[in-house]
């Protein structure tokens, strides 16, 4: 009973260093199956490559949607058409557009003005774009994100070298403001420990994602998995395509695209805690022993649970061991040194914000709590100024059904778009 203290505050130091030891290894992984899509590399494309519709959703996004569009219009691949939904939009989003795509006659702005019932606002307008899209491979496009000029080809000749239907990228995150370098690495971290990215890419595991900031694929693959239809109520339904497409053995690849991506996700703390308890607790699946479990995990991980550690250990283990009581102290230092460093310039986040790591997690307790609360009272789901009612905070289908066996496109919901 008396080493009760140097116990608790042992394990505790050995559950951190674990903890960062895994993320070592998710990392080594990440690197030897993390295709690098790398404007400097020279690609050749086919005599007759097939025509690529770029689909944009944009509601409320007049201060990104210029840039976004200009660096779809400045791809040098040769066959393109660019499509802009404005979905909704109560701001100047709509006129920025408008301005943008004027002379180009492979762009166009399309408005959709009402929401069917059962579905997200992006889902529905990335649904309406594909419906007046001609292009046989459609690539999706976030507004708060731009692309550089090769982006395109470089994407498809990466997807058709490796035989796969869906090329999805990880990017360069754009952080200006306190808020955005303390947290959003934190965040993204996180759900690339939800989906390892080395996981994504061995076609012999089960483990997928897509980041809805960009991702391309054939349309043939998108029809055989329904479409946007298929994911309509899923708050996060750029990972539920991306399950669909490796469970029916199309072939997917999440390539690391910090040269060819650039977004800035969120700009204050509001919207970025509301933005990521959406992001996480939808990846989730809104099960609440997995939220309870990572929850856990960061409450470990944090700093005043660290200080108690050390607080525990440090005097009994100074008077046992003289002469190395400071290894495994030095040894859980360095873990959380050295591995974020490196972590986080893989996620596509400056080294440097690494030293923010502490603050950042215990902002993601924070959002663990208050997704264990949205659960627990069944709170509907609040997504870009609307309230959904009908999507509630309890399990969805976020995985494709075992049984599931995907046939031709279910009619959309978007009979006309105005």
């Amino acid at each position: 009973m008396d080493h009760i203290p140097l116990l608790a505050g042992g394990f505790l130091l050995l559950f951190v260093i674990r903890f960062w030891l895994m993320r070592g290894w998710e990392l080594v992984q990440t690197y030897r199956r993390d295709p690098r899509i790398d404007p400097g590399n020279d690609v050749e494309l086919p005599d007759a490559p097939p025509l690529i519709s770029v689909i944009v959703p944009a509601h409320n996004e007049e201060a990104s949607i210029g840039e976004c569009l200009k660096s779809v219009l400045n791809q040098d691949y040769p066959r393109f058409e660019l499509i802009c939904i404005d979905d909704r939009s109560e701001d100047r989003t709509l006129c920025v557009a408008e301005s943008v795509c004027e002379g180009y006659r492979e762009a166009r702005v399309v408005s959709v003005y009402d929401l069917p019932e059962g579905w997200t606002g992006k889902c529905r307008a990335l649904d309406a774009g594909v419906k007046v899209a001609s292009g046989e491979w459609l690539a999706f496009l976030d507004a708060d994100s731009s692309l550089h000029e090769s982006t395109l080809t470089h994407c498809y000749h990466a997807a058709s070298a490796r035989g796969v239907s869906m090329i999805t990228l990880s990017p360069k995150f754009v952080l200006k403001t306190f808020w955005e370098k303390a947290l959003q690495p934190t965040f993204a971290a996180m759900s690339c420990i939800l989906f390892p990215l080395g996981k994504i890419n061995d076609p012999t595991c089960d483990t997928a994602s897509a980041n809805g900031m960009f991702y391309m694929i054939s349309r043939h693959a998108y029809e055989k998995i329904g479409g946007h239809h298929d994911v309509k109520d899923l708050a996060v339904e750029d990972i539920g395509i991306g399950k669909r497409v490796k469970a029916s053995g199309l072939g997917l690849v999440f390539a690391n695209g910090r040269k060819v991506l650039r977004t800035r996700m969120y700009t204050n703390f509001k919207e970025i805690v509301n933005g990521w308890t959406r992001i996480l607790s939808a990846s989730m699946n809104y099960e609440m022993a997995t939220v309870l479990r990572y929850l856990l995990v960061h409450l470990l991980m944090s700093v005043p649970v660290l200080a108690l550690a050390l607080c525990l250990y440090i005097p009994e283990a100074r008077e046992l061991w003289p002469d190395s009581w400071f290894a495994l102290p030095v040894m859980c230092g360095a873990c959380m040194i050295v591995v974020p460093y490196f972590y986080f310039g893989q996620l596509g986040v400056s080294t440097k914000y690494s030293v923010l790591l502490a603050i950042g997690n215990l902002m993601i307790i924070w959002v663990f709590a208050v997704i264990v609360k949205k659960i627990l009272c069944n709170d509907a789901l609040q997504w870009r100024g609307t309230t959904y009612d009908a999507s509630r905070y309890k399990p969805k289908r976020l995985d494709p059904p075992a049984s599931q066996v995907y046939g031709p496109p279910v009619p959309s919901a978007v009979e006309e778009v105005h």
